[in-house]
């Protein structure tokens, strides 16, 4: 199989495969990090005059419409995490092309009178059987006092990146094995247009099977549309943006990647300027959540422990998956919030019938 580029719009509707010796620079620029076509000629012939940038902001009416329709969900339990979008007019004295050049990002791409998409986030990356995923959440002003322990500390960034974390776990078991959280929350620093931020990522990474090479595409649709951008649990969410937002994402938060001899190489589509009608639209948003409220709760007795306690479990031809790692980090959290209570233990036969009746086989299901 030769190399390839790929795209995949966010409701995998439409797509864009092609050979990477046969990409025209003069209607594609791509740059990855192990791949691209955008020579230093091209680099260098970017504009250097004064960069003009205007943006219309959204209705209020309108944000205020679509946010409150989330908040009722959020509030009702219908979701955990939302992600929700909108598109904003911009104007520039920029071409597509030269946003593009301009841009500073991870993954950068361009198609001739469609879009450019400066992206820092990966979506996932396969190499050697493993598969791993970057997720990202939680943002902060790298200019701020004390920006890292801001950021850190922050209850609502923290309770955004630990659901959006467990989301994209559970969507990695569904084609790989021995999944894991490799690496939690550790900071990265990105350069916008507007200056500096901080955000958190975290590495989960699961390990497919021996032939996976032939079963790319299924893999990589298995796990769209990306978690990161649509919320927990992700079905639900899914329904509950196509309410909220009144307009088409199209290509904005699918994925774009390449791959080449059994490794593959992917990102989110945020970043996104389309341009539509002779007009560029920024496509943005951000995740919300229910905001924590109340006191450290203060309880020694297990039952009453167990109804503050969530946690997915795969349950596969009537058992439950990975118990040992389910309790691990279940008593995790109850020594954090309740040191001196018993310890739990979830034991197989017990989940299994807590959940007969309420989940379909290969599916995740809350306990």
């Amino acid at each position: 199989m030769c190399p390839f580029l790929f795209i995949v719009d966010y409701a995998q509707e439409q797509s864009h495969v092609e050979p990477l010796d046969q990409i025209n620079p003069a209607t594609c620029l791509f740059q990855f990090p192990k791949a691209g076509n955008v020579g230093v000629a091209a680099t260098a012939a970017r504009y250097a005059g004064l960069i003009q940038w205007d943006i219309t902001p959204p209705s209020p009416a309108a944000y205020k419409h679509s946010f409150d329709l989330v908040k009722q969900n959020l509030l009702a339990g219908n979701s955990y995490l939302t992600n929700l979008t909108c598109r904003v007019p911009v104007s520039t004295n920029l071409t597509m092309d030269e946003i593009f050049l301009h841009s500073e990002a991870l993954y950068k791409l361009w198609l001739k009178d469609r879009f450019v998409c400066f992206s820092p986030e990966i979506f996932v990356r396969i190499e050697k059987g493993k598969i791993k995923s970057f997720p990202m959440k939680g943002t902060i002003d790298a200019t701020l006092p004390d920006a890292e322990q801001l950021l850190m500390q922050d209850a609502k960034e923290a309770a955004e990146h630990a659901t959006i974390v467990d989301l994209i776990r559970n969507d990695l078991s569904m084609v790989s094995e021995h999944v894991e959280v490799t690496s939690y929350r550790y900071i990265d620093r990105l350069q916008t247009n507007k200056g500096p931020i901080l955000q958190t990522s975290s590495e989960i990474c699961g390990t497919l099977p021996e032939d996976y090479t032939a079963h790319i595409g299924d893999i990589l649709f298995r796990l769209l549309p990306a978690g990161s951008i649509t919320g927990a649990p992700k079905p639900k969410t899914v329904e509950i943006i196509a309410e909220a937002e009144d307009y088409e994402r199209g290509f904005y938060t699918g994925i774009m990647g390449h791959y080449a001899d059994g490794q593959l190489d992917s990102a989110v589509m945020i970043r996104f300027i389309e341009q539509e009608n002779g007009r560029l639209h920024f496509k943005a948003g951000g995740g919300i959540t229910p905001k924590p409220v109340g006191k450290r709760i203060q309880r020694s007795n297990t039952e009453n422990i167990c109804a503050y306690l969530l946690e997915t479990i795969r349950i596969d031809h009537g058992k439950a998956c990975n118990l040992s790692r389910h309790n691990r980090r279940l008593n995790d959290t109850r020594a954090h919030f309740w040191p001196e209570s018993t310890p739990l233990q979830l034991r197989d036969q017990s989940v299994v019938s807590r959940l007969r009746g309420r989940y379909r086989q290969g599916t995740r299901s809350v306990w």
